[in-house]
């Protein structure tokens, strides 16, 4: 498969040349363009029929600005199949008119992945309020797939919409016109549209929406049968922009109209199958005519499942919260709803004139009908639902978190950085269950053609950032899972037969490592009293070392912990006493495990040793025995208090290193007596350079060189995302002082000795021996 680098190819990076001749160039099956961080003008990029498997990746982001302003222009338009566009910023800050986005019906399995559109995606036709001509909306991004094919649109934020809320639009956000192929929208951000947001009634391939979030839109969602929705929320507390060619405005959530009739040749079936709507969120409370129902069927499709959904509703509208009425199809028939579930299904109603649940046609069959109806409007008009459901109670509240993080800053791109975990299954008899804890989150992905689980929560469903840490569940035989994973891996579990890799880089789930490292950086510290947490940082009952810190700020500083346990700890940027406390953010590395003696396997199959425990210390100091463990040779100790015994602010040295034994002692500021008993913590490791399960390391001690002068340090390892952690050796000197680091790269990073001036105002340091570990972050 060739690889280029666009800009080594000839590009323009800077925005002011157009890239269409070089990447016209490129385009070839089976070829990927890598775009490094810049800027790049394109004018229109047509991928033929085909021309399979092309992809454009922007691993570290980049921005693509449009060349033509024009709403009837192509941007993009896809004939082919395995096409994707990946990591991208789509800015439209500078263009009046932004060219669409098309993957046409020839298409197929093509992946539009972490976008993010920059500026609003205005339309010619906005000044044409009250036209009544609404063929005068236009797309955004128009998306089909064939028959047989699927296609994904995955953590991509339309967060910006088509034009400010006091402002009337014709642009939507996605029109799914036709599509015989499977289509899956999963993490995408809507907000601000001035059209319906995502306009898919139509297709006969399957569509899912899954954990998608709508916010003071048109009309959310406009669909047909044989769609899912899941993990879905959808907010109207604002206004949002009218619809142009009509002036009006309305906002539904779900909305179900099955009015036109099949014709399998287009790619359009309306009314058959099912539309789920389960595990979703809707919270309309906006006292004006604009705010519409949460789950509305004027035109019912086949069969309707509502499950496990919550409604807050409040408006001015003449809608019910959930309704279903007898519509016509186009051709004037009126499609009969065949079933109807509304399991668990929690609405709070305070429409002084509608319903919180309105059934103008019956199903044939009823499904499970359970819930709690409140509030101070009506509940319902059908005497099957007022049976079984319980009236006037206290209804769950909506969860109005969005199922997924919140739009990146200009200049990133969503889900940047993160690893991609790929649990692949195919090809085996028998499940495999997993367990994947994150340092910040890990969500499920449909990369590669994986399927997406909706109950990869711990409790067997959905979760939302930031409460979704740990991925849990079971890869069913023949089938592939993917997740994408920030704040790196803390730690990975499976049981069966299933294959794992990471960012394409095979990896055992089970590899034995006891140690979790994070890359902390802090907010900025208003005063000494001020405290912040660290989550999923350190084992149960384990230790851990959070130093040395970064160099952002000169004042003299180090890491204060305290509460470390139950997987986390709470931490401060403590400056000494003579100063104000107040300190800009640092960022620091932390190294934890579980106490006692480990002998582990590298990689190599040489062994490898590890002792961690805790001592009482003070500023008498103490002697730590390590027995015979380490043999002859003197290991690498990192220690660091554990707690916050003591208020004066204090930090740890050790001295007398050998095989057997190390002294350590706790100090506080020049000007100050000594300190009470505080809990250290050490991690003593063998020094060595190799892997230990799928964590690249080094461990290792300087020579009677570091000073209060920065010196360089070179790793034996080339590291992609390093973590580093070190601690004085020695107390050659005995003025109080701890290390501080800078200009950490993937080989090497700077560190000095920093003394404090709390008697004298000299800060010179005499030579000690330093020891430091390196683990590779990105695993």
């Amino acid at each position: 498969m060739p690889t280029y680098d666009i800009v080594n190819q000839g590009a323009d990076d800077t925005g002011g040349t157009a890239i269409d001749s070089v990447l016209n160039g490129l385009i070839g099956g089976d070829t990927t363009v890598i775009f490094p961080p810049g800027t790049y003008k394109l004018n229109e990029l047509v991928v033929p029929s085909g021309t399979d498997d092309f992809e454009l990746i922007a691993p570290d982001g980049a921005r693509l600005v449009p060349g033509v302003s024009d709403d009837n222009q192509r941007w993009i338009d896809v004939s082919s199949n395995g096409f994707v566009l990946d990591g991208f910023e789509l800015d439209m800050r500078n263009t009046p008119l932004p060219p669409f986005v098309r993957m046409n019906s020839e298409s197929g399995n093509w992946e539009l992945r972490r976008l993010i559109t920059r500026g609003r995606v205005r339309a010619a036709t906005d000044t044409n309020v009250g036209s009544n001509s609404s063929s005068e909306a236009r797309t955004y991004f128009r998306l089909s797939a064939a028959a047989g094919k699927r296609g994904l649109l995955q953590d991509c934020y339309f967060h910006e919409g088509a034009c400010e809320p006091t402002e009337a639009g014709n642009r939507r956000a996605i029109l799914v016109e036709s599509a015989a192929g499977a289509l899956t929208f999963n993490r995408c951000w809507f907000e601000n549209w001035g059209e319906n947001t995502i306009y898919a009634k139509k297709p006969a391939g399957r569509l899912k929406i899954l954990n998608c979030y709508v916010r003071n839109s048109q009309n959310g969602l406009r669909l047909g049968g044989n769609t899912d929705v899941q993990n879905h929320v959808s907010i109207k507390d604002d206004q949002h922009p009218r619809q142009a060619w009509s002036n009006g405005s309305l906002q539904r959530g779900v909305n179900a109209e099955a009015t036109d009739p099949a014709d399998s040749s287009a790619g359009i079936n309306t009314y058959d199958g099912t539309l789920t709507v389960a595990d979703s969120d809707f919270y309309h409370r906006y006292s004006d005519s604009s705010c519409g129902g949460a789950i509305t069927a004027p035109t019912p499709c086949q069969r309707i499942d509502v499950q496990n959904v919550r409604i807050s509703y409040d408006s001015r509208k003449g809608h019910d919260a959930i309704y279903t009425l007898n519509g016509r199809m186009s051709d004037g028939t009126t499609p009969n709803l065949e079933y109807l579930q509304l399991q668990n299904v929690h609405v709070r109603n305070d429409h002084n004139s509608q319903y919180a649940i309105s059934l103008e046609q019956l199903p044939d069959t009823w499904g499970t009908v359970s819930g709690v109806l409140g509030g101070s409007g009506a509940a319902t008009d059908s005497s099957y639902v007022s049976e079984r459901m319980t009236i006037g109670g206290n209804p769950t509240a909506p969860d109005t978190t969005p199922p997924l993080p919140s739009p990146p800053p200009l200049g990133e791109v969503p889900m940047e950085p993160s690893q991609l975990v790929r649990i692949d299954n195919k090809g085996n008899n028998s499940a495999t269950t997993y367990r994947i804890t994150a340092g910040d989150y890990a969500l499920p992905a449909g990369n590669d053609g994986a399927t997406i689980t909706m109950s990869w929560g711990p409790n067997g469903e959905p979760r939302r950032p930031p409460n979704s840490a740990v991925a849990t569940g079971t890869v069913p035989a023949g089938k592939v899972y993917a997740f994408y994973v920030t704040g790196g891996i803390v730690s990975t579990e499976a049981n069966g037969p299933a294959t794992w890799t990471v960012d394409g880089e095979p990896f055992d789930p089970n590899a034995r490592s006891i140690f979790v490292t994070n890359t902390i950086t802090s907010d900025y510290q208003q005063n000494r009293k001020q405290w912040q947490q660290a989550d999923s940082v350190v084992p149960q009952n384990g230790i851990a070392i959070a130093k040395p810190l970064s160099f952002d700020g000169g004042n003299p500083v180090h890491t204060r912990l305290r509460n470390v346990d139950d997987g986390s700890f709470e931490y401060k940027l403590e400056e000494w006493v003579y100063l104000d406390g107040a300190h800009v953010s640092e960022t620091f590395h932390t190294l934890a495990t579980e106490p006692g003696e480990f002998e582990l396997q590298l990689n190599s199959g040489s062994s490898y040793r590890v002792k961690s425990g805790e001592a009482a210390v003070s500023s008498k100091g103490k002697t730590v025995s390590l027995g015979n463990f380490f043999g002859s040779e003197a290991p690498v100790v990192l220690a660091q208090v554990q707690t916050f015994d003591g208020s004066d602010p204090i930090v740890t040295r050790l001295s007398d290193i050998s095989n057997s034994s190390f002294g350590v002692t706790i100090q506080e500021e020049e000007a100050r007596d000594g300190h009470l008993d505080e809990t250290v913590g050490y991690i003593a490791l063998e020094q060595g350079t190799g892997r230990i399960g799928n964590q690249p390391f080094e461990v290792r001690r300087t020579g009677t060189t570091i000073t209060d002068s920065w010196t360089r340090l070179s790793f034996n390892q080339q590291y992609e995302s390093p973590q580093f952690v070190a601690n004085m050796q020695t107390m050659n000197g005995v003025d109080t002082a701890n290390l501080r680091y800078r200009n950490l790269t993937g080989t090497g990073v700077e560190i000095k000795i920093q003394e404090e001036q709390s008697l004298d105002s000299e800060m010179e340091h005499t030579e000690e021996v330093v020891g430091f570990a390196v683990f590779e972050g990105a695993v």
